[in-house]
């Protein structure tokens, strides 16, 4: 049997190909070049697969996606939803996004955008008191596996933390909003981190009532998907707000097209989608334990569900 293995997306594709013949030492490792393999493949770790492939895995028993999401794999028109797709949910992953975050929310807080702005122009702004910890809320759009691990490293730093989710956790220590209180959330939030994956439901979720109901000199911070800001509504709100800022890692659109009006913004921060990138040793040895799991219990709880408990 074997294991397809795709990726023209992330960079370090020969490091990806190394650790996987590591851990599935005995499983064959093959391409979408292999064809004639095909009926062999019994597993798939990929990352945009093209759909007419996908139709042609006759044998597939798992997906392993290689990041977080896994809307590159819903929607393909021939995915079949009795295949559990097994998405990345890995501590290693959680620090860098964490990490991205909290530089994030401390540009904001120690007003770093302001003075970038000021030495663009060459202008001595002077002093600017920051905001300390303890004084803001910070409200996580999403407290999936990622976002509870960034409010759980925010709330170790002594920040307010506030959490929105579909479905509420009781035994979560984290204060969390369901979908009819969604208002309160976005009020009570002086920073929104949006960690949404791409579903159907949270296409457009920012759009522009739910950025009028933010604070003024609010920030948004976007490193889930792309699909959930209403981008043109986002520019129009950032133009009459000059106050409110946007740190933006994921776009409708990768890359972003030169001729968007975000990036010529003095309020907008714009990364290339780096805030989570996959560790791959570890990431790999997080797939290889599933997999054990699977030729274990011959099954595999898919992420399909815990996914449509965003929202």
């Amino acid at each position: 049997m074997s294991i397809l293995f795709h990726n023209v997306t992330f960079d370090k594709i020969n490091i990806y190909k190394k650790t996987i013949k590591k851990y599935f030492k005995d499983e064959k490792i093959i391409s979408i070049n292999d064809y004639k393999k095909f009926n062999d493949v019994e597993y798939a770790i990929i990352w945009d697969l093209p759909d007419i492939v996908l139709s042609k895995l006759k044998n597939l028993k798992v997906i392993f996606s290689m990041g977080a999401g896994v809307d590159h794999i819903l929607k393909l028109k021939n995915y079949d939803k009795k295949i559990p797709i097994i998405r990345i949910k890995d501590p290693e992953m959680g620090k860098r996004i964490a990490n991205y975050s909290l530089a994030q929310i401390l540009n904001y807080q120690l007003n770093f955008k302001i003075f970038q702005n000021s030495q663009n122009k060459k202008y001595w702004s002077g002093e600017r008191t920051p905001i300390d910890n303890e004084n803001l809320t910070i409200g996580i759009l999403g407290l999936g596996f990622l976002g509870t691990y960034i409010a759980k490293v925010l709330i170790k730093l002594k920040y307010n933390v506030i959490g929105y989710k579909k479905s509420i956790v009781r035994s979560s220590n984290i204060k969390t909003y369901s979908k009819k209180n969604l208002n309160k959330f976005i009020k009570n939030s002086d920073i929104i981190i949006s960690i949404l994956p791409a579903t159907p439901q949270t296409d457009n979720i920012i759009n522009t009532s739910f950025l009028k109901k933010m604070k003024k000199k609010s920030c948004l911070i976007n490193i889930g998907r792309g699909n959930a800001i209403d981008e043109n509504a986002l520019i129009k709100h950032l133009k009459r707000n000059k106050e409110f800022y946007a740190y933006l890692d994921v776009f409708k659109n990768e890359p972003l097209k030169s001729s968007s009006k975000l990036w010529t913004l003095p309020n907008v921060t714009i990364t290339p989608h780096v805030a989570g990138v996959t560790a791959i040793e570890s990431a790999i040895k997080y797939m290889f334990k599933k997999y054990k799991m699977y030729k274990k219990n011959n099954t595999l709880k898919s992420d399909i569900k815990s996914i449509k408990n965003f929202y």
